[in-house]
């Protein structure tokens, strides 16, 4: 059975399902080799699907995917399900869509893929611990999860309840991961967890967990993403400011700014200290670009409270910035809260803080007009062979803008310098700098 096996894969959600679907999938090609995965599902004769379940939105798109792949399904072929959404509705998900062949109700990665072995056999396969990842994506950005979980208690949150508390993998794992990604073509690692900054395994921390990677890894670019403000200290500041193989970028989720909001959101902190804290980043970290997340219309919060985070916006000008509306789950302790926002109110807030957001960025972007950057290159744009896409340091895959190319050539995974000579709301624009040669001297002189 396994040497005629082909498999579909879709991996919903934010990338650390995509580094577990990863990680899942090399367990199943090393375990056997002979199976192939195919684009086309229509192809395979297993379906995979690692599912999302954060929110409503996330849920939809779930179901949306499985359903749809129901209805495709033919004869011979099995349809898999595994991730969040599992995970938050358990058993019940059997008799609500029983199209699905099976369930799998785990949460880290090996035993998945475990159990997805001990199907495609068709008998019981030991765990299988694996730090190896079979990149679905492009082979030069990586992302590492470094924890799963989490032990924080935010009201609105269903992380804990779904994927269990924090759990923080051995840096061995870590670095081997990462080794064996840069192997592969990985030039830029990026590490994700549901908090960075509560990392902690047997003594070692956050910062320490980085001079590791620095140190036994030759990934080119590190990136840092979702850095709780209350984690960051003045040695993880310091050593991103040291070193050069840090990407000089932190996404620092703030939420709210409202001290009335930020206890009704179980957010640790107020209006007060994230100011002190963009204070001390900015203070270390002059010409970071810096991200952030907000979530608007949460209960109670008034026109004053949603004042507050406009100004907060409008004096730190981050860089990036991602805006949710509030979303009311059944299971959270949120929805206990009276004093709802009616929806249209809370969309009108989240439609002028991006519009605000838009002018920020572009005044941000148009600073680097006549600047020289390095660059990834990410291969030829979709709309256009006569453009390329890039993606500077300052821009984290999949959530940032573009840096479009339109002279010069390269070859995907390359860091190339860069003059940026236009700048757009998100994107911004320039031409390959040729490298410094005996020639170029020559003829300048």
């Amino acid at each position: 059975m396994a040497e005629s096996l082909k498999i579909h894969v879709t991996s919903l959600g934010c990338p650390k399902n995509l580094a577990d679907t990863e990680r899942i999938l090399a367990v199943l090609k090393e375990a056997l080799p002979d199976i192939s995965f195919e684009k086309d599902h229509k192809n395979a004769s297993i379906f995979l699907v690692n599912t999302c379940a954060f929110i409503e939105d996330a849920v939809q798109e779930s179901i949306d995917r499985i359903l749809e792949l129901c209805q495709e399904k033919g004869k011979g072929q099995h349809l898999v399900v595994f991730g969040c959404m599992p995970l938050r509705y358990g058993l019940q998900l059997e008799k609500l869509i029983p199209e699905v062949d099976r369930f799998i109700f785990h949460v880290e990665p090996d035993r998945i893929a475990s159990e997805i072995l001990g199907l495609l056999c068709r008998k019981t396969a030991p765990l299988v611990p694996s730090h190896k990842r079979l990149v679905t994506g492009k082979p030069w950005q990586v992302f590492v999860k470094i924890s799963d979980g989490c032990s924080n208690r935010c009201t609105y949150c269903l992380i804990p309840k779904i994927r269990g508390g924090l759990r923080c993998r051995s840096p061995k794992d870590i670095v081997k991961e990462i080794n064996e990604a840069v192997s592969l073509g990985a030039v830029e690692i990026t590490l994700v967890a549901q908090d960075l900054t509560a990392y902690q395994y047997e003594g070692i921390d956050l910062p320490a967990l980085i001079r590791l990677i620095l140190k036994e890894t030759d990934c080119r670019w590190l990136r840092l993403m979702y850095l709780y403000p209350e984690g960051i200290d003045q040695e993880l500041l310091e050593l991103v400011a040291k070193e050069d193989r840090i990407c000089n970028y932190l996404d620092v989720p703030i939420q709210h700014t409202s001290d009335r909001v930020l206890k009704r959101m179980g957010r640790p902190g107020n209006g007060a200290k994230l100011n002190r804290k963009l204070e001390t980043i900015r203070s270390f970290l002059p010409d970071a670009s810096l991200r952030t997340t907000v979530m608007v219309g949460f209960p109670g919060e008034e026109d004053k409270d949603y004042r507050t985070l406009v100004d907060f916006i409008k004096r730190w000008r981050f860089h990036h910035l991602g805006c949710f509306v509030y979303s009311d789950e059944q299971e959270a302790y949120s929805r206990l809260f009276k004093d709802k926002v009616a929806k249209e109110v809370a969309i009108a807030r989240k439609e002028e803080l991006m519009e605000i957001q838009k002018g920020i960025s572009r005044a941000i972007n148009r600073d680097f007009i006549g600047k020289e950057i390095d660059v990834l290159i990410q291969g030829y744009c979709e709309e256009s062979e006569l453009l390329l896409c890039a993606r500077s340091r300052f821009q984290a895959p999949e959530i940032d803008g573009i840096t479009y190319i339109n002279q010069g050539n390269s070859t995907e995974g390359s860091i190339e310098r860069v003059k940026i000579t236009q700048a757009f709301d998100y994107d911004i624009v320039g031409k390959i700098v040729p490298p410094i040669t005996q020639t170029n001297l020559a003829a300048k002189g």
